[in-house]
């Protein structure tokens, strides 16, 4: 007779959960984290701005169209969010050489200068928190937390 599967599923379920909870509150902690970065870049920038704007600076440079998509967000949210970030000085356009009627967007000195303390910030909150870790866990916990991102898309 097979074993039966139950106990295994009832603690698979149960670490499934903490999981979850964790997820939860990383998502919470990150929503505030990203609201106070845009709102030191600029008062008036919105999360999602400050989202794209990192987007931008790891791929650029980089067509409106492609941050929609990439982001999974509406053209025309993203088109407000640029317009924003172009106007604070965060964002810069340059015409497309391999499409004469398109437009590439890079990020401004501005940004990047922001953008590199703002990663200093997190490089030290992220070490105090990890600085009574292992090397060994803190590698375990990149390499888990990058196959298990991959693994929900």
């Amino acid at each position: 007779m097979p074993e039966d599967p139950r106990p295994a599923d009832t603690t698979r379920d149960a670490s499934s959960m903490q999981i979850e909870e964790g997820i939860s509150v990383l998502f919470r902690n990150t929503k505030m984290r990203l609201k106070d970065y845009s709102e030191r870049l600029d008062p008036e920038l919105q999360p999602a701005g400050y989202t794209i704007l990192r987007y931008v600076m790891s791929r650029e440079p980089i067509r409106a169209a492609d941050i929609a998509t990439a982001l999974g967000m509406d053209k025309s949210a993203v088109s407000r969010q640029l317009t924003s970030l172009r106007e604070i000085g965060l964002l810069e356009t340059h015409p497309d050489p391999a499409d004469g009627r398109a437009t590439l967007l890079a990020s401004s000195e501005k940004a990047r200068t922001a953008l590199a303390s703002f990663q200093a910030s997190f490089r030290s909150a992220y070490r105090e928190v990890l600085s009574t870790w292992d090397d060994s866990d803190v590698d375990n916990f990149a390499r888990l937390l990058r196959k298990f991102n991959d693994g929900i898309l």
